[in-house]
């Protein structure tokens, strides 16, 4: 993606629609996983759980994709 002409040369750009759809799906690929852990196991709390480790793994995911480079020399 080419950077706006009025953007700082190291501002992260991208597509909010990405981020979006990272937070989508890792709600609902975890959640499912999750929902059939639940199915296996006969407990009612890993959907829960993988509902809520889809999103934080798809917020790092954002915050990974999205971050400033940084100067290494």
């Amino acid at each position: 993606m080419s950077q706006p002409d009025d953007a700082p040369a190291g501002t992260p750009t991208g597509d909010p629609w990405l981020a979006f759809g990272y937070l989508v799906a890792g709600v609902l690929l975890y959640g499912a996983v999750g929902f059939l852990l639940d199915l296996w196991w006969g407990t009612s709390f890993m959907v829960v759980i993988g509902i809520l480790t889809g999103a934080g793994l798809a917020i790092f995911q954002t915050f990974a994709r999205f971050r400033a480079p940084t100067d290494e020399t």
